[in-house]
């Protein structure tokens, strides 16, 4: 018992102190902070650089004062001043065409274009001459039973003042002599009317041919040989060869300017210019009428205009052309495009290489531009380019005069 006790008290000798191991979020703090002073250590340095002032290559007007002549553009089409839809004036079958008269065929005025059996209208035509005929004959019957009867009324009034014959017998004579001229006064009205069923049928039988009525070109042809044509159907569609008219639309507001600087349009002379392929042909033009009223879909008023001097063979229908109307020439005025304009009224000249804002005064509004009549100093230049970053003291390079 003894030793057992003994042995539970003895002290145990101190062994090596244990080492407690590093906790891990410590450990990846620490990572962390090194490898931030890893990059910061070796980022690159950047080197400030200068800051270069930005110049913009624009184009400029020089301000001169001088005569400017407002110009109006539209478009517009050439069409033939007379077209005409050739129509059957009689009915019949087709016998014969023109050898002209096919689509796009020039025909000369008079010349025939197309033939319908006459044999109808040639009998008829007899008929009525017959008939005439025999009118005619019946009413020189009838006019030599009225001499007859008049004969015999004036002498029964001779003898009738003799006593010879009775009251009773001139009467007879008389009344014989009035229905006499009334039978003949009939018959004429029968002639008369047989005479006009006579021209009724020549004019019928003249149109079953149809002549081309001027010069032009034939389009839209619907009668071929061996068909049967009623009156009124479309043959074909006649365009004159030789007289054309342009037709454009003026804007109301352009129209209003126009009548500012202009007594009329009437009389004008625009120039006509039709592009076929990479030709240009030039016409010359004089306005001859306006429209009767603005339109109301356009908001515009239709012009026409007569086209002068020789009319080239190539020259068609339809086409699209451009027109250039010249107004009342301004004198002493600068021309400035309205896309230089800013706001209302405020431009940029170019002076030292630099913009310098401008108000424009007294301007006159002529569509695509304005004229300035005074404010503006001979020789300066006008910025022509727009752009956004325009501002005063901005840098510019003028590289084109417009």
């Amino acid at each position: 018992m003894m030793s057992l006790f003994a042995r539970k008290n003895r002290p145990v000798a101190p062994g090596p102190k244990r080492k407690l191991p590093l906790p891990i979020p410590f450990l990846v703090l620490g990572m962390g902070f090194f490898g931030f002073a890893l990059l910061v250590s070796t980022k690159p340095e950047t080197k400030p650089v200068d800051a270069q002032e930005v110049v913009w290559s624009v184009a400029a007007r020089t301000v001169a004062y001088t005569m400017v002549e407002p110009r109006i553009t539209a478009f517009g089409q050439l069409q033939a001043k007379k077209q005409v839809n050739l129509r059957a004036m009689v009915s019949g079958e087709v016998l014969a065409t023109g050898a002209n008269f096919q689509d796009g065929a020039r025909v000369s005025k008079g010349e025939w274009l197309l033939r319908l059996d006459p044999f109808p209208y040639e009998t008829r035509l007899a008929e009525a001459e017959a008939q005439l005929k025999g009118a005619k004959a019946l009413l020189d019957e009838r006019k030599a039973s009225v001499r007859l009867a008049y004969a015999e009324f004036q002498r029964a009034k001779k003898l009738a003042v003799k006593g010879t014959v009775s009251q009773k017998v001139l009467e007879d004579r008389r009344t014989e002599h009035t229905i006499q001229k009334s039978r003949r006064d009939q018959q004429k009205s029968v002639v008369e009317r047989l005479a006009v069923q006579v021209q009724r049928a020549a004019r019928d039988l003249k149109n079953t041919e149809v002549l081309a009525p001027f010069d032009g070109y034939i389009s839209n042809v619907t009668a071929r040989q061996g068909r049967v044509l009623n009156p009124n159907d479309l043959l074909g569609t006649l365009h004159d060869a030789d007289n054309y008219e342009v037709v454009f639309t003026m804007t109301d507001d352009e129209y209003g300017r126009f009548l500012l600087r202009n007594s009329s349009v009437i009389g004008r002379t625009i120039d006509v210019v039709w592009e076929v392929g990479a030709e240009k042909i030039t016409l010359q033009a004089e306005i001859e009428r306006v429209g009767a009223q603005i339109s109301q879909s356009t908001r515009g008023v239709e012009v026409y205009a007569g086209v002068r001097g020789k009319i080239s063979t190539i020259l068609r229908g339809g086409a699209f052309v451009t027109v250039d109307l010249v107004a009342q020439p301004v004198p002493n005025v600068m021309a400035i495009p309205k896309d230089a304009i800013y706001g209302e009224d405020r431009i940029y000249l170019i002076r030292d290489g630099r913009l310098v804002a401008h108000q424009l005064t007294r301007v006159i509004d002529d569509g695509a531009q304005v004229l300035v009549r005074e404010g503006l100093t001979p020789g300066d230049q006008i910025l022509l380019t727009r752009f956004n970053e325009a501002a005063p003291g901005v840098a510019v390079n003028v590289l084109e005069q417009g």
